[in-house]
């Protein structure tokens, strides 16, 4: 059977937002009132939600837990995505949690 070339941003955003919104209700410490954003961020599409860290009390262990959930979630949801490495990236008060989707997948915009 041939692999997935592509996903889908419309079926890994229904996955993604079910997903985070389980994930930070699990990770209550660190997140005791979530704001983030869900999208792709290019040039290379990660796929992930940014989180204010204004105050800077998130640690990147916490953030690399959370992408690490999220990411097992929207897995579950949408196999093609399994081989991709979840990740956190910090910068100007926000933190960009998510994942890049597998080599030689594509995004699809629907």
């Amino acid at each position: 059977m041939a692999k997935p070339v592509s996903i889908s941003a419309k079926s890994i955003s229904a996955a993604a937002k079910t997903s985070v919104t389980k994930a930070i209700g699990r990770h209550k410490a660190a997140f005791p009132q979530p704001d983030y954003r869900l999208g792709f961020i290019p040039p290379y599409w990660w796929c992930g939600f940014i989180v204010e860290n204004a105050d800077g009390k998130l640690t990147v262990g916490e953030a690399q837990t959370l992408a690490a959930d999220v990411h097992s979630g929207i897995a579950a949801e949408v196999p093609s995505v399994k081989g991709a490495i979840p990740g956190a990236i910090f910068g100007g008060g926000h933190i960009i949690c998510g994942f890049l989707p597998p080599p030689g997948i594509d995004l699809l915009e629907e």
